[in-house]
């Protein structure tokens, strides 16, 4: 807590700088952020920072208001998306899927936009010690300088054994630009580590389904001295020159442009460690090499540099630019060690990869109601030679930009990709394998109708050559096509004191053999707002309520940190049900919750993943404080 005290004081202690380069201030109190690169800022892809009540108990990154996932017994560990994830990258594959909400790299550090030092704590205190710390701090320490600290720790024990995680992750990140906006850079650093205890899940459902044991704690686990831990860190730097420098430059909505270098360096480390691999729970896969101890480790490390030149100069906007065009080339390379052979001890299998890509992006509005935007880029040699991704969407609003009655979005998604590195060869003490499998590729054409308040629409999406983790929790590919068709639809609606908010979605594949999802999933929240004392503070009960069908959701493999096809085991229609009471008191939020209500029922369904059962029923405590000069 010695940091947040830390964040405070400069918080408050900080002499504020009127900076030139934001936008003329109206609130001193107002913040607003952007992601990755100062061209976004200039673009005016720029978000609001949430300061709402409604949002202050989604403390758990696995648990926010729009996203659905199927978990472990608790915060911390592997997830998986309700909702079948469309690829959003090619060439060597650098992150986790079952650890992203966990682990933050480039594409997720936000970079405020603040007029004063600031501010903000969250922490949520639950039962068996659980807690969830996040300190964030920026202020301008030098005329258009900005400096912003992030820490968070996720410690989430569990009442089963071996199923503590323990997550870290600190990020802190620069951005400035020259007083006439002509040259701007933004820089970063980010660290992630995660220690997870992995138990394999409970022997059999039957002892908690039937409630034959009372106490959890003693309910038998498949592994009980096996862990992971994951390391993943990486720095980096963006600039841009604009070309051109009259008066004349500086008001032309198109102008001469400017040029960008970034640099990006990432290092990814896995070790999966087990004492006792003579586990039952491995009996069902490869041959144990080693009978005394499994220690699989893992590591790559990925360096990228990439010129572009676009079309922006030094006048800004929000969504609302004529005419923007970008084009860039990028080279990548990735060093991968390779595997050390458990019996000799030697290394093998050490990889060198490169690969060259070109990129590009486009916007184009017309007639202040029309938007088309596109992005895409190729990879020109290498294994991955070939590998694209393009996408595509065309938005028409019903009216103008800023008078409308919503707007018609269609999204057009395509991606050619090439077996990754991890799909292709592995080798550890209990799975081995070595595949050759072609490319595949995938189709999503998306269909919405989109108002502030709600959105709905149709998604379907075309796999073909689809590589998955069949039931032997290995690898395969399916060599014809799949279709996967999924009706949506979001809710975000506030009328006096009463407020809802929520998602939900349709969804059916033609092959439920290879993909299993649930057919219908949906999370709503429901608040209503209680003054107290106007002006100052505010009281808001409030229930959230998740619920997703029946259906054989993925195993999950500690081993390699996958999920995998099962067909033993459904799981589903059960309603998670979470009552929360918030207290706002000026710029605190302070929350009061008791999760999992349902559970009272005595139905002891609530698992999202075979044999982790989710959390009982438990009483939790947590604020969020934002702090100013």
């Amino acid at each position: 807590m010695s940091l947040c005290l830390v964040l405070c004081h400069l918080s408050l202690a900080a002499n504020s700088f009127v900076h030139q380069n934001d936008t003329t201030r109206i609130d001193s109190t107002l913040v607003r952020y952007f992601y990755e690169t100062l061209e976004n800022k200039q673009l005016g892809n720029i978000n609001n920072w949430d300061t709402t009540t409604f949002s202050a108990s989604f403390y758990d990154p696995t648990n926010q208001l729009f996203e659905f996932y199927q978990e472990l017994s608790n915060s911390g560990h592997a997830h998986k998306k309700l909702d079948f994830p469309f690829p959003t990258s090619i060439g060597f594959n650098d992150y986790l899927d079952s650890y992203d909400k966990f682990i933050i790299t480039k594409k997720k550090i936000f970079y405020p936009i603040v007029f004063q030092p600031f501010t903000q704590i969250n922490y949520m205190m639950g039962g068996k010690k659980e807690q969830h710390l996040n300190a964030i701090f920026c202020r301008e320490f030098l005329p258009r300088f900005f400096i912003t600290i992030n820490f968070n720790i996720d410690y989430a024990p569990s009442v089963y054994q071996r199923s503590l995680a323990q997550d870290y992750n600190f990020i802190i990140n620069f951005r400035w630009n020259t007083k006439d906006e002509k040259y701007g850079v933004n820089g970063y650093f980010f660290s992630n580590d995660i220690d997870v205890y992995e138990n394999g899940g409970i022997t059999h459902d039957s002892i908690f389904t039937n409630s034959i044991r009372d106490d959890n704690s003693v309910t038998p686990v498949n592994l009980m001295k096996a862990s992971n831990k994951i390391k993943v860190q990486g720095f980096g730097i963006n600039q841009y020159f604009v070309l051109g420098y009259t008066d004349e430059d500086r008001d032309k909505k198109i102008g001469f442009g400017r040029i960008c270098y970034s640099f990006d360096y990432q290092s990814n480390k896995y070790a999966y460690k087990d004492t006792d691999p003579s586990s039952a729970f491995y009996d069902a896969f490869d041959t144990l090499i080693d009978k005394s101890l499994t220690y699989d480790s893992i590591s790559f490390y990925t360096i990228k540099n990439c010129f572009s030149i676009n079309t922006l100069s030094f006048k800004k906007y929000n969504n609302d630019i004529p005419f923007y065009l970008s084009v860039g080339l990028e080279h990548n390379y990735t060093y991968h060690p390779g595997y050390t052979d458990i019996l000799t001890g030697e290394q093998f299998n050490k990889k060198r990869y490169q690969n060259i890509r070109a990129k590009g992006g486009i916007i184009i509005n017309l007639f202040k109601s029309t938007r088309i935007t596109g992005n895409g880029e190729i990879i020109l040699n290498d294994y991955q030679a070939g590998d694209m991704m393009l996408y595509g969407q065309w938005k028409q609003f019903l009216g103008t930009y800023k008078r409308n009655i919503g707007a018609l979005v269609f999204d057009a998604n395509i991606s050619r990709q090439s077996p990754d590195w991890f799909e292709g060869f592995y080798y550890s003490n209990s799975f081995r394998w070595d595949n050759d499998f072609t490319p595949s590729t995938y189709l999503k054409v998306t269909g919405a109708y989109e108002t502030p308040w709600f959105s709905i629409g149709l998604k379907q999406m075309t796999i073909d050559h689809y590589i998955y983790f069949a039931e032997n929790a290995k690898p395969t590919q399916h060599g014809g096509s799949l279709y996967i068709t999924s009706f949506f639809g979001k809710l975000k609606f506030n009328f006096k004191y009463f407020e809802l908010s929520g998602t939900a979605s349709f969804q059916k594949t033609d092959n439920e053999n290879i993909i299993h999802l649930p057919f219908f999933y949906a999370k709503m929240k429901m608040a209503w707002n209680i003054t107290l004392v106007k002006g100052i503070s505010i009281m808001q009960p409030s229930v959230l309520v998740s619920y997703f069908t029946e259906y054989y959701a993925d195993a999950y493999m500690p081993v390699h940190r996958t999920f995998y096809l099962q067909n033993d085991v459904k799981v589903g229609n059960y309603p998670f049900i979470d009552f929360y009471l918030t207290f706002k008191l000026k710029r605190a939020n302070i929350f009061l919750g008791y999760t999992n209500l349902y559970s009272f029922s005595g139905e002891k369904g609530y698992f999202t993943t075979p044999h982790y059962p989710m959390r009982d029923s438990r009483l939790i405590f947590g604020l969020r404080w934002r702090l100013y000069k």
